[in-house]
């Protein structure tokens, strides 16, 4: 983008994915209560297993993240893609062999970057 890594980059987009999210979670009615946010992540990998489209908006109130998990088209797919915009987000294609080692490859060099987003991972690749 227009900004160049650092600090203001990463604190920015940080307020910006985090508020984005409150107001589409506002959007929906959701109270979101946050307990123990002593253990909020701070980097590497965070997996939950039967991860939805709405579980990463009840996460990514409270935190910003790096999102893993299969491409869409429609609203999601456009959500998607804006994601990409701000901040790296690895997306892929199931069906696509080439993917899987590509994935792969960039999953390792973003846990071993101590400057990216802790990385949100959907194991069943629903999202």
């Amino acid at each position: 983008g227009t900004l160049r890594d650092g600090h203001f980059k990463r604190g920015l987009n940080y307020h910006v994915f985090t508020s984005c999210f409150q107001v589409l979670g506002g959007a929906l009615s959701a109270v979101i209560r946050y307990h123990h946010v002593e253990n909020r992540p701070r980097g590497g990998i965070c997996v939950a297993n039967h991860t939805s489209p709405i579980d990463v908006l009840v996460l990514a109130c409270d935190n910003a993240y790096a999102l893993i998990g299969q491409r869409h088209g429609g609203f999601l797919g456009y959500l998607q893609k804006q994601l990409s915009k701000a901040s790296p987000q690895i997306w892929f294609e199931r069906a696509e062999a080439k993917d899987r080692t590509h994935v792969c490859n960039r999953l390792k060099e973003h846990v071993e970057d101590p400057n990216k987003l802790p990385i949100l991972i959907f194991p069943e690749g629903t999202c």
